[in-house]
């Protein structure tokens, strides 16, 4: 069945001859007729006959005249919301993420919240998956794939780490520029029952560094504890790079270079402030690339003599 069929009928029902139902549908008088021939055709059934006096609906006309009715009743109702849907579409935007990605947001706020046109974002603090089922986070931005096909995961870059030390800590521990970092310098990390990062556990323990004496459960105290020169860490290049106090032992390592996704849920993905917080976004990454893979490193790698 095709509404555009039903609007014949009821078209020609209320106007009571083809010239007017051809009027109010904008259509010519000998298009109408042939449309209505057709459908009456096609239903095996005649709904009008046409008198001198104009159409007279048959019995087959009188059963079906008041759901085309109906129909245009409820398309017109369709037609008076339309125009207030959009203010009861989704205007805030919630984004779970670490402190590490948090900045990666916050250093472009005023190119991100641009793009956003009026959307507004709240950038929520969270080292752990968050639920999207329940809706109370639309958006996430981590470096695992989801493990449910109700998630759709879209990649917006890599991001890359490295081994950094502050200037006065290298100045007095030569080790640090040689292999011998890992076995004669202090190292920094995070605390074991806030294992946020096992990658880096794991690429740690490979190399025999002895466990860290001084840790912490956030990455953005391990940067000021590096740049206080207690010993190095591993640091993401784009924090890092920039910050007058460090020094780049490594460059970025290859193995602790993670793809950056962004994760919602299918169905939330439809709404159009979702998609275009996601767009903007991914325009944020894709502009901070070369910062975020250390490829616009600030301060020289050093290197052993």
């Amino acid at each position: 069945m095709n509404w555009d069929d039903l609007k014949l009928i009821d078209a020609a029902a209320r106007s009571r001859s083809l010239s007017g139902a051809a009027k109010a549908l904008n259509l010519s008088q000998p298009q109408l007729s042939r449309r209505l021939k057709s459908f009456e055709e096609k239903v095996g059934a005649r709904l009008f006959d046409r008198t001198p006096t104009g159409l007279k609906p048959t019995e087959a006309g009188l059963r079906l005249i008041p759901l085309a009715a109906e129909m245009r009743n409820k398309a017109d109702a369709a037609c008076r919301v339309l125009p207030d849907l959009s203010g009861s579409a989704l205007k805030v935007v919630r984004v779970a993420v670490d402190e590490v990605r948090a900045r990666v947001l916050t250093d472009r706020f005023c190119e991100l919240t641009a793009m956003l046109d009026g959307i507004e974002l709240e950038i929520i603090s969270s080292h752990h998956h968050v639920d999207h089922q329940t809706r109370g986070i639309e958006l996430q931005i981590r470096n695992c794939l989801p493990e449910t096909d109700t998630l759709i995961a879209r990649k917006v870059g890599c991001l890359a780490y490295g081994v950094y030390g502050s200037t006065a800590y290298v100045e007095t521990h030569e080790c640090a520029i040689t292999e011998k970092r890992y076995s004669d310098c202090a190292w920094l990390g995070f605390a074991p029952d806030d294992l946020w990062y096992p990658s880096h556990v794991r690429w740690m323990e490979q190399r025999d560094i002895p466990p860290p004496k001084l840790r912490t459960n956030t990455m953005t105290t391990l940067l000021n504890m590096t740049a206080s020169g207690a010993g190095l860490a591993l640091l993401p290049v784009f924090m890092a790079d920039g910050h007058t106090d460090l020094v780049a032992l490594t460059g970025p390592l290859p193995e602790l270079t993670y793809p950056e996704h962004i994760i919602v849920h299918r169905d939330v993905r439809r709404e159009p402030a979702v998609r275009k917080a996601i767009d903007a976004i991914a325009s944020v990454y894709k502009t901070m690339e070369p910062l975020l893979e250390g490829r616009m490193i600030s301060s020289q790698v050093v290197a052993a003599e």
